[in-house]
């Protein structure tokens, strides 16, 4: 049977998931959603790499210092298209005349948030705008270290406990990186968020018919 990792300090960073040399350990929902570890204790050889890359069992704390700080905002073109100031899609956009990559989060095809790198600027769009839930991190930590290995530059974009997780699982710091993260007090649970989201689809479907037989969508006061 797997072993859980039992930790109220666990972040679902996946971390521990994209090290394990294994693939001894999975990342499932929890009773509330959250994404958490699970060994598998046939794969596991106990070689501890997973407990050595813990953001949380190996703090750092070497970022404590203060910060400069700057405000800024984008065009209004840009901070259209997102949910705040536009910083990402500035920084992206450099990175990306510069012929690097980004990492960030982005809905998949079944309405799910996880994250993914992507290759060319026309896919911005994916990843512009809060998603406000937790991310499924996937292979992409494992896909930015290839990146930075090949010397590309990379812009990575998450939540602290996922920049954490990326840079404890690269284990040194690499001049190619670039990482920013957001101030988060916590992220809902994507059990909460799939519930609204079926909630929501057919009142959504109920009243785009409503709309259509009393002529309001054809008249375009409603998209």
């Amino acid at each position: 049977m797997p072993i859980t990792i039992c930790t109220k300090e666990c972040s679902g960073c996946g971390a521990c998931f994209s090290i394990c040399p294994k693939n001894a350990i999975t990342l499932i929902p929890n009773v509330e959603g959250f994404l958490f570890p699970v060994v598998d204790s046939e794969k596991c050889i106990n070689c501890n790499l997973c407990a050595k890359v813990c953001p949380v069992n190996n703090i750092d704390t070497s970022n404590s210092k203060t910060p400069e700080a700057f405000a800024v905002q984008a065009n209004d073109e840009i901070r259209l298209k997102s949910s705040s100031g536009g910083v990402f899609t500035v920084l992206a956009s450099y990175i990306f005349k510069q012929g690097g990559y980004v990492c960030g989060a982005a809905f998949d095809d079944s309405g799910k948030i996880c994250h993914q790198v992507i290759y060319q600027e026309n896919d911005l769009r994916l990843l512009q705008g809060s998603k406000y839930v937790q991310s499924a991190i996937g292979n992409t930590y494992k896909e930015v270290k290839n990146l930075l290995c090949s010397g590309k530059l990379v812009l990575f974009t998450g939540t602290p406990c996922q920049v954490a997780g990326l840079k404890s699982f690269l284990g040194k710091n690499y001049d190619n990186l670039i990482t920013a993260d957001l101030i988060c007090h916590g992220v809902p649970s994507p059990k909460v968020f799939q519930k609204y989201i079926a909630e929501l689809v057919p009142q959504m479907k109920f009243l785009r018919r409503l709309f259509s037989e009393t002529n309001i969508l054809e008249a375009g006061k409603i998209k």
